[in-house]
């Protein structure tokens, strides 16, 4: 630009001034021809930059306002030049770096410096991302100011993807690698703090490869002073000499595993009796690639009979640092079938599963892996919360021990015999537990039959102390109530000859002699009837009891009749029994019933039937609680009893009103109550004096005789 002085004064026609004049248009002359040189040239950059496709190239002007958009920035960001330019490419942004005001500090950075980069997420004219790479660059004018900005961007989504990818795929191997380590560490903790057991890995020729902590309690050795010699130097010198150890390892291979009991020697020569189980270990190919050995000290069930001390034999060998293969640790426990080993989080959920478990329980590790061990726990065990317990006591104790019924896959019950063990961290915290079971099952049973059996004995006895103590109250009967009416008998016969055989007198006692006889007769008959009911061992039939009802109430008819008693009764069940005596039962009840009657009242009597659930039923045994019973009353109004008197009106001969009015046999009750005994039922009674009597029975619905 050419700057024109301006004067005071009037320009002078001199030729020196049209001269100046002259040379200064040539000289804008000159100029204007470089500057329309210059736009041409800018103008065909500017087409080239406008028809690059892989580069957002974009104008802005000192506030960030676009100027200028070329093909490629359309391609990337979606608008077209008409939508786009005047707007502020602050746009391009996502909300989080408008929020830091991004845009604005990019173009002070590239005003300050001359250029500036940058990579982050932009966005589209659709809203979606692309991870963009940008370059601002300041523009200037003549004078070192700046009059706007170039903006060159590039869509580098693959890359940031693909680096992403890369970056997860890098933390994941990370991840498993730790998982990995934690679960090596875990096998080491789990046969490390197992004190109960003797864990010993043993390589192809015996050398102890590793050994635990109930190893180190049971032997008396150290990791350190076992660790690389022969198992052979448990064994006592006469079963070396036999080569005992080398014919387990050998039958172990071949058989996949060997079990064996003998005595055992310790670090400090002493003996134990030692339970071994030794189980061969396989690689993938099936190679054999070592044994674990299983050792229990059952010295108590053994009789220490040869306490003679055998001199150690110390093998020297080579002491070599053998690495702990995760393998041969999984091996060790999975192989093992004569235990079920598991391995569990602090929570309880299975972490691990060996061979010995699949065998005794039946699922497999793809069944059961990841859930809770409380799955192998009776319904009642896990709403008792045992599982949980279980797992709390050996936290806090170290170690639990438990038998109980546990369930297999197929909802079968065994008995198992249970050790859990805590394991504990470097920094003695909790990192899970190990679960050792084993099937005692037929122990169980042995012993549940020598209970059931002592139980049967212990019911003989009580039987037989119930017959003898009817044979006494029999005996009783015998000389007291069978020989007053036949002394009776015998006296008023011999008055009728003292009075002459006088027809009013005679007439008097014969009555008293009669009675006396219908009265020995009725004992007699009672006593056969208690006698009947005691030794019938009819079968079991189905009895309709209201056919039994209408049946007595028939054989009473003159009685009730006489009496005007009222029978009240629902519909009573049809039940498994002996029809006799249900027969037996109602007749002695409602004839009672009649007998004992309020004087001056009609006899009243009402029965009731329904259905209860085991637990509803008094005085139950826990056993028999999972039945279902009927429960059938029969109430009346009568005299009544003392609720003293509740349990002996049952025993036989057993009297309330000996020299009443009103007097029984003493037989009837018992009679009664030996029938719901003989149904496997239960039988109360309760009344008070001049309110009447309740007596409730309980019969199963399913009664196998």
């Amino acid at each position: 630009m050419v700057k024109r002085k301006r004067k005071s004064e009037s320009l002078e026609t001199s030729a020196d001034s049209n001269a100046e004049l002259q040379r200064l248009s040539k000289n804008v002359y000159g100029y204007d021809k470089v500057e329309s040189e210059l736009e041409q040239q800018n103008e065909t950059a500017e087409d080239l930059l406008n028809e690059v496709e892989d580069y957002a190239i974009i104008k802005l002007d000192v506030k960030g306002a676009i100027r200028s958009w070329n093909k490629g920035a359309e391609n990337i960001k979606g608008y077209n030049a008409k939508e786009i330019i005047g707007r502020n490419y602050r746009i391009f942004y996502t909300q989080e770096d408008k929020a830091a005001k991004l845009s604005e500090t990019l173009l002070e950075e590239a005003r300050l410096k001359g250029r500036t980069n940058y990579e982050g997420w932009r966005v589209r004219k659709d809203g979606t991302r692309f991870w963009g790479s940008m370059t601002l660059t300041a523009l200037h004018d003549k004078n070192g100011n700046v009059k706007g900005y170039l903006k060159v961007t590039r869509d580098l989504t693959a890359r940031k993807t693909a680096e992403d990818k890369y970056s997860n795929f890098v933390e994941e191997l990370r991840i498993k690698n730790r998982e990995l380590k934690k679960s090596e560490e875990r096998y080491h903790k789990m046969v490390s703090e197992v004190r109960d057991y003797a864990i010993i890995l043993l390589d192809n020729d015996g050398r102890i490869l590793d050994w635990n902590k109930g190893a180190e309690s049971l032997k008396g050795y150290t990791s350190n002073e076992i660790v690389g010699k022969n198992f052979r130097l448990f064994y006592p010198k006469e079963e070396k000499d036999n080569g005992l150890p080398g014919q387990l390892l050998s039958e172990a291979a071949k058989q996949g595993s060997v079990v064996h009991e003998g005595w055992r020697i310790k670090k400090d020569g002493t003996r134990f009796w030692g339970n071994v189980v030794i189980t061969a270990l396989h690689d993938e190919d099936n190679n054999i690639i070592g044994f674990s050995k299983v050792t229990r000290d059952l010295t108590e069930k053994k009789v220490a009979e040869d306490k003679l001390s055998n001199l150690l034999e110390e093998l020297r060998q080579a002491n070599e640092e053998l690495k702990f293969s995760e393998e041969r640790h999984h091996k060790m426990i999975g192989e093992v079938l004569d235990y079920a080993i598991i391995l569990l989080d602090p929570s309880g959920n299975i972490q691990n599963w060996n061979s010995g478990v699949q065998f005794i329980k039946g699922y497999k590790p793809g069944e059961i892996i990841g859930k809770n061990f409380s799955v192998f726990y009776t319904k009642a065990d896990q709403k008792n919360g045992l599982p949980r317990q279980l797992l709390s006591e050996a936290e806090s104790k170290g170690k639990v021990s438990h038998e109980g019924w546990r369930v297999r896959k197929d909802g079968t019950q065994f008995w198992g015999s249970v050790v859990i063990t805590a394991l504990h961290g470097d920094d003695n915290s909790i990192i899970g537990f190990s679960k050792v079971t084993r099937d005692l099952t037929d122990k169980k049973k042995a012993e549940d039959l020598l209970k059931r059996n002592a139980a049967q004995l212990e019911l003989k006895t009580k039987a037989l102390e119930r017959v003898n103590g009817e044979l006494l109250a029999f005996t009783y009967v015998a000389s007291h109530d069978l020989k007053e009416p036949l002394r009776k008998i015998k006296t008023f016969a011999s008055r009728i000859k003292d009075v002459g055989y006088s027809p009013v007198r005679s007439e008097e006692f014969m009555e008293k002699i009669i009675g006396s006889a219908n009265k020995m007769q009725s004992l007699i008959e009672n006593l056969l009837a208690f006698s009947q009911v005691s030794n019938d061992e009819s079968t079991f039939e189905t009895v309709n009891l209201n056919e039994v009802l209408d049946s007595v109430k028939n054989d009473l008819e003159l009685l009730i009749s006489e009496k005007q008693a009222v029978i009240k009764c629902d519909k009573l069940p049809v039940i498994t029994g002996v029809n006799f005596q249900m027969h037996q039962l109602f007749l002695n009840l409602i004839s009672n019933a009649i007998k004992f009657a309020r004087e001056g009242e009609p006899p009243y009597i009402e029965i009731k039937a329904q259905t209860l659930k085991g637990p509803e039923v008094p005085t139950l045994e826990s056993d028999a609680q999972s039945n279902n019973y009927y429960f059938i009353t029969v109430s009346d109004r009568g005299i009544g009893f003392p609720q003293e008197h509740a349990d002996k009106i049952f025993e036989a001969f057993h009297r309330l009103n000996k020299k009443g009015p009103i007097a029984g046999s003493g037989i009837g009750l018992a009679i009664v109550k030996r029938i719901v005994e003989n149904h496997n039922g239960i039988i109360s009674a309760e009344g008070a004096p001049g309110e009447g009597a309740v007596f409730n029975m309980y019969f199963p619905l399913d009664n196998n005789h």
